[in-house]
């Protein structure tokens, strides 16, 4: 070994590569240390004069020879793949570079630079694995995927993508997309692909509809991005799933929901759902006309409080409680209508509860009965008069009648005959202003001149009972919605004013005030008046106080929209008279 054979060596047991010198017969006899390390042999190695096929396996022997003769005979030097033999026994994939090692021009020898290619190998291996795992998940995977070159047609598509199409892959492959596609979508996908493929920014999910082979149509949704190819050209990787069934779900859950909520918020009775503390979370608009506003939607947020009449917080929160516990209840009582007066309603109530059985609120429907409970109340004031009035009247004539005797004077049989007249009429006069007020009810309103029917009143009263009647700041007209009833509520409340007017010396004041919206005619007298309480019921159908004339009094004013109170003549004096207050809603003609 030469000076510079030496050098070299010193050299090389610095690297880190292994590095291993062979003589011309194969046979071992340099390594550095890192092949020493590599193979794992001690120096006694060169003692040994391991020839190279000790270190390589069987299998790639002749591989090694071949090379090496090729590089005697002037081949140029080449890396090969084969595997090593640690001294343990060990195989190890390694890459080998040999060359010719020469000494004044005569070859000597041969230097091999070994690679461990250990963990490459196992990268690979894993790779491989990967590739396996991941072509064994697109091919069995839940969507269809598929991958679409930039001339439209189809490079790769999975099983699942042919099950969708109901078609084969070689009726897929190398086909344009657009052939599949519903014609309804042809241009959306197709815009959205070239838009895509110029890289601008589109939806990545969206849905359309394809075509089978059969020519069934089915929903689809799309999931797709763009990747640049080796020979950098775009293509588009998608996913693709069917939700033709998902789809028609949400139609027949639309539908459903639609007709629902037309029942509900076409239904004459009103409805109301409150979560599980009572606050309305719903109500339909019949609900709301009943309290006098316009849209459910002005009576969520309410709660229970807000909209029945007449219920403790306790009483609610004992209604709370049986709801929890699935108490379903039916009852009467009253709606807070907008104007403060009450409506009397039927409440059907029932608790809800979500799938797994919580409790989550409660849903009401209200029945308004006010019809009902007008009939109830005419029914008894029918009653009540046929009771009381008539039978009063009844009592008189059959007193009368008694008194109409051989043995009574001629005198008493003229007052009793005077008696039996008197009683009739006033049965006839009740049975008459009974029947005006039936025919009244159905009766249309009409747009009515207020001041020519009350001026004609007044003159009747006057005539009648000879009485003066003085009026106050009344309009030459004043035009409401009545009919022909009107003259009926004017006539009663001014004859009531004179008939319970004990005072000899009788007055009655008409008098109008008039604002933008409203008319107020009151009528007052100089009677005995009312007290507070008595004046609280003097237009309660139930106390039925005033007989047939303020019955009939209380309807039209309830038909015709206005509101009625009483109240002393003299504000803080009762013994000064009684004054009776009708509030109309004026009527603006549109002007010309």
């Amino acid at each position: 070994m030469n000076l510079e054979q030496d050098h070299l060596r010193k050299l090389l047991n610095n690297l880190h590569i292994p590095v291993l010198e062979f003589d011309l017969d194969f046979r071992l006899v340099y390594f550095n240390n890192a092949a020493l390390k590599f193979l794992k042999y001690d120096i006694s190695i060169l003692d040994s004069h391991l020839h190279v096929d000790d270190l390589v396996a069987s299998e790639f022997t002749n591989l090694v020879h071949t090379g090496l003769n090729s590089l005697l005979e002037g081949a140029e030097p080449s890396s090969i793949s084969i595997r090593a033999v640690r001294s343990d026994g060990v195989e190890v994939p390694i890459e080998v570079f040999c060359n010719v090692i020469s000494v004044d021009s005569s070859k000597c020898g041969f230097i091999a630079y070994i690679l461990d290619m250990t963990r490459r190998v196992r990268i690979e291996e894993k790779l491989e694995d990967t590739r396996e795992f991941l072509d064994l998940v697109i091919e069995h995977a839940y969507a269809g995927i598929f991958l679409v070159n930039d001339k439209y047609s189809f490079d790769y598509v999975n099983d699942r993508f042919c099950e969708i199409l109901n078609r084969t892959r070689s009726e897929i492959l190398g086909h344009d997309f657009r052939e599949f596609l519903h014609p309804d979508s042809v241009q959306l996908v197709g815009e959205r692909y070239i838009r895509r493929q110029r890289g601008e920014d589109v939806p990545k999910t969206y849905s359309f509809k394809i075509l089978q082979k059969d020519g069934t149509e089915r929903d689809v949704q799309i999931t797709s991005v763009t990747m640049q190819s080796r020979d950098r050209s775009i293509k588009t990787v998608a996913q693709l799933i069917d939700i033709t069934e998902e789809t028609e779900g949400r139609e027949l859950l639309k539908q459903s929901e639609h007709k629902y909520r037309s029942l509900v918020e076409t239904m004459a009775d009103g409805l109301a759902v409150d979560d599980e503390n009572g606050q309305i979370i719903y109500a339909n608009d019949a609900l709301a006309k009943m309290m006098g506003l316009e849209k459910g939607e002005q009576i969520v947020g309410f709660r229970d409080g807000d909209v029945l009449n007449g219920y403790s917080n306790d009483v609610l929160e004992k209604r709370y409680t049986d709801r929890r516990m699935g108490t379903t209840e039916r009852y009467d009582t009253y709606l807070k209508h907008r104007s403060g007066r009450l409506v009397p309603v039927i409440v059907s109530a029932s608790p809800y509860f979500d799938i797994n059985g919580e409790f989550v609120g409660t849903f009401a429907i209200f029945s308004d009965i006010s019809e009902l409970r007008d009939a109830e109340a005419e029914a008894r004031f029918l009653l009540d008069l046929l009771m009381h009035d008539i039978g009063n009247q009844l009592q008189l004539i059959l007193a009368g009648s008694d008194l109409c005797n051989k043995e009574s004077s001629l005198e008493v049989v003229e007052g009793a005959q005077q008696y039996v007249r008197d009683g009739a009429q006033r049965c006839l006069d009740l049975i008459t202003k009974i029947r005006r007020s039936e025919e009244a009810k159905d009766q249309p309103l009409f747009l009515t001149d207020l001041i020519p029917v009350l001026k004609g009143e007044i003159n009747l009263l006057k005539r009648l009972y000879d009485i003066e009647v003085e009026t106050l700041n009344l309009p030459e007209s004043v035009m409401i919605f009545a009919d022909g009833a009107l003259s009926q509520l004017i006539w009663n409340l001014m004859e009531n004013a004179v008939k319970h007017n004990p005072k000899e010396e009788k007055r009655i004041w008409i008098e109008g005030t008039t604002t933008d919206d409203t008319f107020k005619l009151s009528i007052a007298d100089n009677g005995k008046g009312l007290g507070p309480a008595e004046r609280t019921q003097i237009f309660d159908e139930v106390r039925r106080f005033g007989g047939v004339g303020l019955h009939i009094v209380r309807q039209l004013v309830l038909k015709y929209g206005a509101k009625l109170r009483a109240e002393d003549r003299v504000n803080g004096y009762t013994n000064e008279g009684l004054k009776i207050i009708i509030t109309f809603c004026i009527v603006h003609e549109p002007s010309e």
